[in-house]
């Protein structure tokens, strides 16, 4: 897969981890705001080494992110709708 697609997928994939895990919740916008703010700040890198670290951190982040984020939903006591799982 050339760069320039797994970035793509890298950004869809949080996009919709995002949607998943802030659903119903106001906070959704403000992380749909950062995820697009550091891919627009990131646009115009060109050397492999950095996106594959940027790319790497994203995907450490995913990894870290999603068990943490529905482990305190399932702990706290709002009662929220929606599931609590997430695809990485």
């Amino acid at each position: 897969m050339g760069r320039a697609a797994k970035v793509l997928q890298l950004f869809k994939t949080l996009h919709r981890t995002r949607q998943q895990v802030f659903k119903n919740d106001v906070r959704a916008l403000a992380a749909r705001k950062k995820i697009n703010e550091e891919f627009k700040n990131n646009k115009s890198e060109t050397s492999p080494k950095k996106i594959e670290e940027n790319w790497f951190l994203e995907k450490t982040f995913l990894w870290k992110m999603c068990p943490t984020v529905i482990r305190q939903l399932r702990n706290s006591d709002s009662p929220r709708t929606g599931s609590s799982s997430c695809t990485v």
